[in-house]
């Protein structure tokens, strides 16, 4: 994936500077929100406020009122290689769905996105998850390859394969690396395909009919985002170490479950 370049500006027009400043405000709207979430989330969760603050406790959402655990579950992580990697899938699959797919069409993005949080949000409840980074991201990665099945993967120790296999890939890792099922991987697939389903298939079978429409207002909101740009032309991993995937077992992510409940976790690969 192509970096942005030295010359990015802020919305100002002028560059800040700041080679940080210039880079959030070089990702289109959606995908800058999603880095510059995981990213604030995580440090505050690992430096002011204890972890348990941030997740997806549902007693503490519909008894206490504490609405943001709806949306800190999908950015929180725990420091390390494997956050470091998650955050760079989520980046780079974001970015390369909001420059090629929706290239100029952020707040279609939007709807995307917002689409797998309520589904994640709904799966989180009836397996009872705690952190919803996992969902997000495979949802994403499973769009991507299906926008672009035909793109050249690099895996680990050379292997070779087409991107449409990618999310199974990701999941059949898991299972090696872990010897448990990748419930979680596997459940944001599900998800990633139901969102596929509504916002592509069903609209190509019904004269571009869309079921979920795009508001008037969160085109106000977002706005068109940034046209097209530079993408991934080959989705190569190198040679990382592999990640430890997540079932719903007690361990995932780096977070040991206590006196919390439940589990859901962590790709981090």
């Amino acid at each position: 994936m192509s970096a942005p370049g030295a010359n990015v500006h802020t919305p100002g027009g002028a560059p800040s500077g700041n080679p940080v400043t210039d880079f959030l405000f070089s990702l289109p709207p959606i995908t800058r929100v999603l880095f510059a979430s995981t990213v604030a989330t995580t440090l505050a969760a690992n430096f002011l406020f204890p972890i348990p603050k941030f997740l997806l406790l549902w007693p503490h959402v519909t008894i206490n009122f504490e609405i943001w655990r709806l949306l800190t579950c999908f950015f929180v992580g725990k420091l390390g290689f494997n956050w470091a990697m998650n955050l760079y899938f989520l980046y780079r699959n974001s970015l390369d769905l909001e420059r090629g797919k929706y290239a100029g069409r952020s707040a279609d993005f939007a709807v995307v996105v917002v689409l797998v949080m309520l589904f994640s949000l709904v799966t989180a409840y009836f397996f009872d998850l705690l952190v919803l980074t996992d969902p997000l991201m495979m949802a994403l990665v499973y769009l991507w390859s299906n926008d672009s099945p035909h793109t050249p993967v690099g895996f680990m120790f050379g292997m070779q394969f087409q991107a449409m296999y990618l999310p199974w890939v990701l999941a059949g890792w898991d299972l090696l690396m872990t010897g448990a099922v990748p419930t979680v991987k596997l459940l944001g697939i599900v998800i990633g395909h139901a969102v596929h389903w509504i916002t592509d298939i069903y609209p190509a079978q019904n004269g571009g009919r869309r079921l979920v429409p795009t508001p008037e207002w969160m085109r106000g909101v977002v706005g068109d985002g940034a046209g097209a740009g530079p993408t991934t032309t080959g989705y190569g991993f190198g040679v990382q170490p592999p990640a430890r995937g997540m079932g719903t077992g007690a361990r995932q992510g780096g977070f040991t479950a206590p006196a919390w409940r439940g589990a859901g976790r962590r790709l981090g690969e």
